[in-house]
């Protein structure tokens, strides 16, 4: 069977249209939702490479000697640092076995305000973690927030 000039070109434009919307999605803006990234196991190194590195360890944030913010998050500190660090309200920022009571998670939360911390949400310009990512740092916390 063939077709004519015109059945080809409106061919053409569909196939061009499916392709446009199938494979030119636009970027996300800054606070839009991410793709559900692959959730990290629990151990503290996929939690710092996976979540707190891409989202909080930021040369505008959490990163660099000195970071702009407290507490510096960069690799090879950031368990050291989430494990000594307090913040003003006296909280530690991770309290091994207890979420409820990690500084870290309330500010995670945007609940820190209730303790007399800073009501800032984390991380700033960028979409909030997504409860799921949040439960497995609570729940690396639960299990006593081991470095790994």
């Amino acid at each position: 069977m063939r077709h004519g000039p015109g059945h080809v070109a409106v061919a053409a434009i569909r196939l061009a249209a499916v392709v446009a919307v199938c494979a030119c999605a636009p970027a996300p803006d800054v606070g839009d939702p991410r793709p559900a990234p692959l959730l990290p196991d629990g151990h503290f190194s996929a939690i710092r490479d996976e979540i707190l590195g891409p989202r909080c360890a930021t040369a505008a944030c959490h990163a660099g000697d000195p970071a702009p913010f407290y507490p510096q998050l960069d690799p090879d500190v950031a368990w050291e640092r989430l494990l000594e660090g307090s913040q003003q309200s006296g909280m530690n920022l991770v309290e091994p076995y207890d979420p409820e009571n990690s500084y870290l998670v309330l500010k995670l939360r945007n609940t820190a305000a209730a303790v007399g911390g800073v009501a800032t949400p984390m991380p700033i310009g960028d979409a909030a973690l997504t409860e799921e990512e949040i439960q497995v740092i609570e729940g690396w916390i639960l299990d006593g927030a081991q470095n790994d």
